[in-house]
Parts: structure tokens; sequence; C-alpha cells
């Protein structure tokens, strides 16, 4: 009897260690008997390891096309972006959006009066003085002539006393125009070793049909071959005001391709840079005609360069009051300008060429 009792509690004891007493089972809780199930589906639950977004950086820097600008009338917009920064990661703030809005690179005037806008990247960021004179265009008329004569933009800062190398093995090419910029950069020498390669006088027709041509080295020659004996790998044109005064007008563009024909046949790797010709300037509207023939010229030549790989500098429009005339402290007469003008023009070539070496296009 004691044999059959220990074999009984022997094979209780092993059926208890291996768990399949059915005392052992009944004790276990619906949680516990679920517990093998959820500890199978763990491994589906996880979730993938989470990576950090990460942000482009931005290096490039940002440039506006003006530090200033005053609005004659509520309305009229500006696109001051020139880049380098793409414009979807730049932020566009306001200080007063009563006076002018900043979306987009593009600046809106909304009411009278003046604020500050800016273009902001990361730690970057340029900013704007905004202005608009008028509600209407009675209330412009209305205002001192005197402001009404003062320029509607100005270029961004540059410092001009900074020793320049940029357009060491550039040109400079232009009529009588051009030749007192030649005069006021000798004095200051703010393009460094600059050629310059003007005549007043001339004109397109006259370089094209030889009548009118450019003194170089003491010897009077054709543009082209003063242009390829001087060895510029960029040269910088102002050419067109002297035809649009005379019936050469008609044949501007036909000139401006026949004589970047001969220039490329003796220079091939020049760049040349067209600059847009400048509006007149007069106390009354004796030049309005004039200027609307220019602002026309100045439309075609943005698209001729675009269309025959050149660079495009738009100069007029630094160069441009509220009745769009030269401004009056800029002048010199009628279409010269002096030397704040010439100044001025000088830091825009400046800016452009900062612009330049950051990687931006002028097109």
């Amino acid at each position: 009897m004691k044999k059959c009792l220990a074999w009984l509690l022997a094979v209780s004891m092993i059926f208890s260690l291996f768990g399949c007493s059915p005392g052992s089972q009944s004790q276990q809780s619906p949680a516990e008997s679920e517990a093998p199930a959820l500890s199978a589906s763990k491994p589906s639950q996880q979730t993938e390891p989470v990576t950090e977004t990460t942000q482009p950086v931005y290096d490039e820097p940002m440039f506006l096309k003006v530090s200033s600008i005053t609005f004659s009338l509520v309305g009229e917009t500006d696109d001051i972006y020139l880049g380098l920064i793409p414009r979807e990661a730049v932020s566009w703030e306001s200080d007063d959006e009563s006076v002018a809005v900043f979306q987009d690179g593009v600046l809106t005037a909304t009411g009278v009066g003046s604020t500050t806008v800016r273009a902001v990247c990361q730690d970057q960021q340029v900013e704007c003085s905004v202005s608009c004179l008028a509600q209407t265009q009675e209330e412009l008329e209305a205002l001192d002539p005197e402001t009404l004569r003062a320029p509607k933009r100005l270029p961004p800062e540059v410092d001009l006393e900074t020793e320049c190398s940029y357009f060491t093995e550039s040109a400079i090419v232009g009529d009588s125009i051009t030749y007192f910029l030649f005069q006021w950069e000798s004095k200051y020498d703010y393009l460094g070793e600059v050629t310059f390669l003007a005549r007043g006088g001339v004109s397109l027709n006259g370089f094209v049909k030889r009548f009118k041509n450019i003194y170089y080295r003491g010897q009077e020659v054709f543009l082209e071959k003063a242009i390829a004996d001087s060895g510029v790998k960029k040269v910088y044109f102002m050419l067109g005001q002297n035809d649009l005064s005379s019936k050469a007008r008609t044949i501007v563009m036909d000139n401006w391709t026949e004589l970047l024909s001969r220039i490329r046949e003796l220079s091939p790797d020049v760049e040349i840079y067209l600059q847009s010709c400048i509006p007149e300037y007069a106390r009354d509207s004796s030049v309005d005609e004039v200027n609307e023939r220019i602002e026309q010229y100045n439309l075609t030549l943005r698209e001729f360069a675009r269309e025959n790989d050149c660079h495009f500098i738009d100069l007029a429009y630094y160069v441009k009051d509220h009745f769009d005339r030269m401004p009056e402290i800029y002048s010199q007469g009628n279409y010269h300008m002096n030397e704040a003008g010439c100044l001025n023009w000088m830091k825009i070539l400046r800016f452009y060429a900062q612009y330049e070496l950051e990687g931006g296009e002028l097109i």
C-alpha cells in the first residue's frame, strides 16, 4: 500500500513541475492565460526608429535690389528680391503692413507712411526702408515738387572705400554719359583698374557704319579691335542714347546684332554686359516723350540680352524720380550725370559685382 501511495505522489509531483496538473490550470487568471498571446504580438507593435528631418542650411547670402524705396502711390508693387536663397525658404516681414506688405520678395504699398521690411532666413536678414507718398494721383500732384524730383530707389549700401579688383580685366564702353563716369572714377578710383572706352557723341550706328570710332592707345580704331587689343574679359556697354534721338532709332537693335557679331568674332570669350540707358532730366514734361522712348528701348534691350547670351544691368531702375525722369540731385544738364549720379552708378556696379561673386546671375 505504501508503495502505491508513493508512486501516486511521485506522478503528481512530476505533473506539477511541468504545469500540466488540473489544479494548476484551474488557478490561472484570464490575464495570465492571455499573457503568451500578448507577448507574441509585441514585435508587430514596435515602431520604427524615428529619424529627425534635417533642415537645409543656407550659406548663400540674401540680396535685395534696394536699400530704400519710395512708392508714389498706394497699390504700386516692386519685386526687390535677388536671392540667392530660394524664396520659399525665406520669411518676409513688415513692421507696418498698413504701409507696405512684403511677400515672396514683392513689395506692395498699402498706405501712406514709412516702414521697414526685411527678409529673414535662419541667422541671416536684410532690410529695406519703404515709404509711400500718396493715396491718389491728386494728392501726389499736390506735393512739393522737390519731393517728387527725389530718387525713388537707392541701391544697397556698398563700402566704396574698400579696394576693388573685380573690374581689373573689364572695359566700360559708352558715349559722353560714360565719359562723365570716367572723370569721376579717375578721381575716386572706386572701380579699380578698369579700362574706359568712351567718347562723346558716339552711337551704335556710328560704330557699325564706321563714321565715329574709339580712341585707344593714341589711335582711332574700330571698337571691336580696341576691345580685342585691350585683352579684357568683360565689357560693360551703355549705348543707344544718341541713337534714340536720331533716325537710327529704327535700326538700333539691328546695329546691336551687328556690333556683337564683330566683337565676338575677334573676342569669342568676352562676357558682355548691357546697361540700360538712363532717363533725361527736366523740371517740366518736355522730356517725357523722350523718356518713354528710352523706357521702351530698355525693355527691348533686356529681352535682347536674354536672347543673345548677354548680362543685363538695369541702371535706369535706380535713376528715376516720381515723374520717371532723372532725379534732380543726379543731373548735370538734361542727360549727363553729376558727381552724385556717377557715385551712385559706381555703387550699383560694385553691388552687382558682389552679387555675381556670390553666385548670382544678371539676366
